[in-house]
């Protein structure tokens, strides 16, 4: 199989809950099963993880998964989570069995971290019975014996995921390819539109790469979005399946949709960070804590929070992170603490500094997760040091060039390129040649920003890997 699954992205999906009602019960592991295939040729991931509910895992559920309250008690909970899920679903179709189910969970969570999200949702159990009317059950333990799959892993979310992609591969290596396009194209459900953008306003943006603002009373910005299919995306926000509350209350309230067309994925996520700062639509959470975002520097052997705004030019490599929060840092030491055996006392993180009159041991040492610096059987100094290891992966890198810099983006369809232009980390902006990039570059510094810092970065890491062009502007 060398042609694209389904889209130019597919992610196959599965999550393992605490019950079966999204609104009450929690997911407990999640998968995901990515193939991509844009470019002639198909490249899958796999990525799992469990999840801490935060309520207790029922008997009957912990018999059948196998996943029991200690094994979740460590594991972060959907919030820290939301973030990757969300750029990994992102113009993907998404894949599952039973595939409300999935989607209502995957939904519910979402809106509870505050951010808004739909897809392009597919079932393989109607998929299923569609190209196969004439067969009995469509369970994914019937599908799996039809096929001769390995079911060794049922019910466990990566398990089940690789499942479906197994089954994916079977219907494309017996059914017709073009019995499968038909049979997807009729069960991606078409989009109904909201009466006030009129019945053509999907037929005027293109599938092309971008960013969209939906738009209500008063040329109030609703919803900022990014896309490398605009078209695609905008049609998944009216989808039938995207109907919750959230959605109908923008679908209500939306009047118009302006967009911008990109070269590419990298000019998208800039521009769509940019526009929700600046416009603070009222349906995005996500990119829109600039106030609040930060790194970890270290102080007397303990981590010390210090605002993005605050970060010191010459030595901004010295602090670990960026975080989107003080809070997700505080969360995220934590964790590290759990996985490292490093004292939560020591690190200021619980009860108050230790003096010699008080060597009450953290919480952590009372479950063995601790070395002993809280009760002087790990020297601080020893404590210090792995500390400072542990943070490494974590040290936010010295800008790498003399000056400002260019990575050039191409669309590769005929199309003007993006030159977004950087320097010491910042996004100068985004222009179509040399001589507008260098102009750019008398600009003054913005102020540092975690968003684009990651972005950036990212993309940083593809211009090594030769998928972008970079021109030094210095």
């Amino acid at each position: 199989m060398t042609a694209a699954v389904f889209g130019p992205r597919t992610c196959f999906v599965d999550v393992e809950t605490t019950g079966t009602d999204p609104a009450r019960d929690r997911i407990t592991e999640v998968a995901v099963v990515t193939v991509d295939g844009d470019r002639g040729e198909l490249r899958t991931g796999e990525w799992s993880s469990l999840v801490n509910p935060g309520v207790p895992i029922p008997s009957q559920i912990s018999w059948l998964t196998g996943i029991s309250d200690p094994m979740v008690r460590s594991a972060p909970p959907f919030a820290e989570l939301a973030e990757r899920l969300y750029d990994a679903f992102e113009d993907a179709i998404f894949v599952a069995h039973n595939a409300r189910f999935d989607f209502g969970f995957l939904r519910s969570e979402f809106a509870r971290a505050g951010i808004a999200w739909t897809a392009r949702m597919l079932c393989t159990v109607r998929l299923s019975r569609r190209l196969y009317p004439d067969r009995g059950s469509h369970s994914l333990d019937a599908i799996a014996a039809r096929f001769g799959l390995d079911a060794s892993e049922r019910h466990r979310a990566l398990g089940d995921a690789r499942l479906l992609w197994g089954f994916v591969q079977r219907l494309y290596e017996r059914v017709p390819r073009c019995e499968i396009e038909e049979a997807v194209r009729a069960l991606l459900v078409r989009p109904g539109l909201p009466a006030a953008l009129g019945p053509d306003a999907l037929d005027r943006i293109p599938a092309a790469p971008g960013v969209y603002v939906m738009v209500g009373a008063a040329e109030r910005a609703l919803y900022v979005g990014k896309s490398i299919d605009l078209k695609a995306r905008v049609a998944a926000h009216f989808s039938a399946d995207a109907w919750d509350e959230r959605s109908l209350r923008l679908a209500r309230e939306v009047e118009r949709i302006d967009w911008e067309r990109t070269a590419g994925q990298i000019g998208a996520l800039l521009r769509e960070s940019q526009l929700i700062k600046q416009r603070m639509p009222a349906h995005n959470v996500r990119l829109r804590r600039q106030l609040g975002q930060g790194a970890l520097g270290l102080l007397d052997g303990r981590p010390r929070w210090i605002r993005a705004v605050d970060l010191p030019e010459s030595a901004q490599h010295e602090y670990f992170g960026p975080f989107g929060s003080r809070g997700a840092a505080r969360a995220s030491i934590i964790r590290l603490a759990t996985e490292q055996g490093l004292c939560l006392k020591a690190l200021g993180l619980e009860g108050r500094r230790r003096t010699a009159q008080d060597a009450t041991p953290c919480f952590n040492y009372q479950l063995r997760r601790c070395r002993g610096a809280c009760v002087g059987v790990e020297p601080p100094e020893i404590h210090q040091a792995r500390l400072r290891e542990a943070l490494e992966p974590w040290r936010m890198p010295a800008w790498p060039y003399p000056g400002p810099i260019a990575l050039v983006e191409d669309a590769g369809i005929g199309t003007a390129c993006d030159w977004h232009v950087i320097d010491r980390w910042r996004w100068l902006g985004t222009t179509d040649g040399p001589a507008a990039a260098r102009a750019l570059t008398a600009a003054p510094l913005p102020p540092f920003d975690a968003d684009e810092f990651r972005i950036v970065r990212e993309a940083m890491e593809r211009a090594t890997r030769g998928q972008l062009q970079r021109i030094e502007l210095s």
